[in-house]
């Protein structure tokens, strides 16, 4: 089932970023589309989360992530580059 962006960008907060990284004082509001995730003024997320996130997607949106290389998961950066990316592999 293919999802409007607007559809991913909720998604991807609230069932990936939130409930799986257990991400339990953040609500979806207080994550900007454009922050990137992994800096100190945005979540902070590590690498770690970073493949969480990944298999997160693969779940939700029934996408396989597991050819991705680490430069791949470099453009992820935000909401919206992962909105994108699901957009167009979905």
């Amino acid at each position: 089932m293919k999802h409007s962006i607007e559809e991913i960008k909720d998604i991807l907060k609230e069932k990936v970023l939130i409930e799986r990284l257990e991400l339990d004082d953040v609500e979806p509001n207080d994550i900007s589309d454009n922050e990137n995730l992994f800096d100190e003024e945005g979540l902070a997320l590590d690498s770690v989360e970073a493949l969480d996130i990944m298999t997160g997607i693969s779940e939700e949106f029934g996408i396989d992530t597991s050819m991705l290389g680490q430069e791949d998961i470099n453009h992820f950066q935000s909401v919206n580059d992962m909105a994108k990316y699901i957009s167009e592999n979905e």
